[in-house]
């Protein structure tokens, strides 16, 4: 039988894998980052279509209103 050696992790192959290490991390801050603003982003428009129907649902309100008062408006017709 052959006996395994241990592999030496040299000293580049260290600093390699630490350099990895850290832009993994970079990346997944950033990504996080991203990810932050994004549901910012959305939540803002989703606030902005919540106004946009609210504004729509009063106008239509009002639009009611105002055919309901021109129907009051007209003189009655006998038939």
């Amino acid at each position: 039988m052959e006996e395994e050696k241990e592999k030496q992790v040299t000293r580049e192959e260290a600093v390699a894998w630490y350099k990895d290490q850290i832009e993994l991390a970079t990346l997944r801050a950033d990504l996080a980052e991203q990810q932050a603003r994004a549901v910012r982003y959305e939540s803002e428009r989703l606030q902005h279509v919540v106004m946009i129907a609210n504004i729509k649902t009063a106008g239509n309100e009002i639009m009611r209103n105002e055919e309901e008062d021109d129907e009051d408006d007209q003189p009655e017709t006998k038939s």
